[in-house]
């Protein structure tokens, strides 16, 4: 019967976490969410707030620190740009929804 080491998880992703391919990756995937935005883009402020962020994993680990990679959108409207948001007229009762653009989901249906 073979034995594996309950570590050997935390291990395999503390050697990912620190490998130039997780690198790539994160790159690839940023470059298709500037690609994504560029399509709808009015003023550049969203594409030049992303950027790839090295961050520490969430996940406990038994072997010491992981890093992960997250893509981030630190515009101040990238919530409202990606899932939409309500736009409420002045001194009226009307509002109209404007749809989101979903850039990051579709930057990440383009990758797949």
């Amino acid at each position: 019967m073979a034995y594996v080491d309950p570590r050997a998880g935390s291990m395999a992703a503390q050697i990912a976490g620190g490998s130039r391919e997780m690198d790539h990756a994160a790159n690839r995937g940023l470059r298709a969410v500037r690609s994504v935005a560029a399509e709808n883009r009015l003023t550049g402020n969203y594409i030049r707030k992303t950027f790839v962020a090295t961050v520490p994993s969430v996940l406990p680990s038994k072997v010491g620190p992981i890093e992960d990679r997250l893509i981030v959108a630190d515009d101040e409207g990238a919530t409202s740009i990606e899932y939409g948001h309500l736009v409420y007229f002045k001194n009226a009762r009307r509002v109209r929804y404007v749809p989101g653009l979903h850039i990051m989901g579709r930057a990440l249906a383009q990758m797949s």
